[in-house]
């Protein structure tokens, strides 16, 4: 278990710093196709990565409006489905150039290998959603 918290570390490490660059594609690239996401009672399904990046744009425009400069992940809990599939749970903090702290919520994925490398298969935004409509800044308001 030590190796896969490891490889999904640096996995969490990498999609990070595609977020922090603001890079819809890179980040898209951590994802399998089609991929599900979950947030407030309603999924997504995205077809693509292009169709995932594009929306990704969105969201990374709704970012840039909130001031977000940082952004820390770490891992909280992992449940190891199969020898290639795994769910795991995150604390995401944004963070202003300051340091300061923005919104913070946990997210749960769930992950499989693909040619050797960890892809994200789907993923539950509720915490998001709702860390942002606590600040009076609802995601897609």
């Amino acid at each position: 278990m030590t190796d896969l918290r490891e490889d999904l570390e640096a996995w969490c490490r990498s999609y990070v710093a595609a977020f922090e660059s603001y890079d819809a594609e890179a980040i898209a690239s951590h994802w399998t196709f089609p991929a599900l996401t979950t947030q407030a009672g309603r999924s997504f399904t995205f077809k693509s990565a292009e169709h995932f990046a594009k929306n990704t744009g969105l969201l990374l425009g709704f970012y840039k409006a909130q001031a977000v400069e940082s952004v820390e992940r770490r891992v909280v809990d992992l449940l190891n489905m199969s020898a290639d599939a795994v769910s795991m749970t995150v604390q995401d903090r944004m963070l202003r150039g300051d340091g300061q702290e923005i919104a913070t919520w946990q997210a749960a994925y769930v992950l499989q290998r693909v040619d050797g490398a960890w892809k994200a298969v789907a993923a539950v935004a509720d915490g998001e959603v709702d860390a942002w409509a606590a600040r009076g800044t609802p995601l897609g308001g």
